[in-house]
């Protein structure tokens, strides 16, 4: 009889594939039956401010939204068919892509808990080196501050710091239980942490251009003179944008906030796994919604024109709504995150019960 050694994070991966299955075999696509899943345009989206999900189909040159409570109603889409398990489905997966089309593969997020997207080398390097800096930091009681990846790998090249850090592993060894020679579990689950971590790190470069906004509208102040209604005007925009770049920098500090004990992180990786996970779709939330704002920064100028008074705008009304004083960035952020997480979760119970009666259905009487 072989062993069965499941990764950290795999048993739950294994699971989740499990319940989302049909007839025995995994679900992996939107695999609508009912014919209003084959009209023109048809697709998920989420919609306005409160990220509604809801149905869209083309009109002609019109677009049509159907909110999901009536689409299950008018088209009579019954509780716990096929089509409803899917539109569970897809409500949840929104959360980690802007829209779902029939016929799309399921988010991996939601199959296995895996990112559906990829990074680049450069950043799986970033999470490894800044571990590495952990464990030095851990091994020396003193903490290093460093941030810059540029600073991390000049740090992490001295000769001396390349010796400690072999002293650190076998250090490391010890703590987990391990022979103080026996470095390769150490390495194993800082490579398993840093496979999670590269999704952080992508995230943070993406998230690198947002402040450039700001510089731009500071440029902009500058030029606009005696106009006081132009200053006033930017000067809200700007207030709005500090407030929501410190929202998504408070993530990320709980990003980094998680591995500073290496050691413990280290010690309960299945935990850690599922926490830097719950972090990175939050962020890649976010970051679906900032996107549009990321592509107009070529349209701002260092004058006011029709190019930035449009971009200007469009910032405004996504800004407003979310950050206006008196809300609350974490009751919204909470919230939000319980409710997708509700979603999810409704979403793997009801194709776990198909599976189950399915299951049923071939059990010999």
């Amino acid at each position: 009889m072989s062993e069965n050694h499941n990764e950290p994070g795999q048993e739950s991966e294994n699971a989740a594939a499990q319940g989302n299955s049909e007839n025995g075999l995994p679900i992996t696509r939107f695999n609508f039956k009912n014919r209003v899943f084959h009209m023109p345009g048809a697709r998920f989206i989420m919609k306005g401010v409160t990220h509604t999900p809801t149905f869209r189909v083309d009109i002609g040159e019109l677009e049509g939204l159907i909110e999901i409570p009536i689409l299950r109603k008018e088209f009579g889409i019954e509780d716990g068919s096929h089509d409803s398990k899917l539109i569970e489905l897809a409500e949840a997966g929104l959360r980690f892509v802007v829209d779902i089309k029939p016929g799309d593969e399921i988010p991996t997020e939601i199959l296995t808990g895996k990112a559906s997207w990829t990074v680049s080398g450069k950043h799986k390097k970033i999470a490894e080196q800044r571990l590495q800096v952990q464990l030095l930091s851990w091994v020396s009681g003193k903490e290093v501050l460093l941030t810059d990846p540029k600073e991390i790998e000049l740090f992490l090249g001295q000769i001396e710091n390349r010796e400690k850090l072999r002293e650190a592993f076998k250090d490391a060894a010890v703590a987990l239980g391990f022979e103080r020679d026996n470095a390769e579990p150490v390495i194993k689950q800082l490579e398993l942490l840093a496979r999670e971590l590269c999704y952080i790190e992508a995230l943070r470069d993406r998230y690198s251009s947002i402040p450039t906004i700001l510089e731009k509208m500071a440029i902009l102040s500058k030029n606009l003179g005696n106009d006081r209604n132009a200053k006033l005007e930017l000067n809200r925009v700007m207030s709005l944008m500090r407030t929501g770049v410190r929202e998504y920098l408070a993530i990320f500090e709980e990003a980094d906030a998680q591995t500073g004990e290496i050691i413990s992180a280290l010690k309960s990786i299945d935990r850690q796994v599922a926490y830097i996970r719950k972090i990175r779709d939050d962020l890649h939330f976010l970051l679906m919604q900032w996107e549009p704002f990321i592509k107009e920064i070529p349209n701002w100028r260092a004058k006011r024109g029709p190019d930035t008074d449009r971009a200007m705008s469009n910032l405004y009304r996504f800004l407003a709504p979310r950050y206006s004083a008196g809300k609350s960035l974490l009751k919204h952020r909470t919230l939000a995150a319980q409710q997708a997480q509700n979603q999810t979760e409704t979403a793997k119970r009801g194709a776990a019960k198909e599976q189950q009666a399915t299951e049923s259905k071939k059990a010999p009487e």
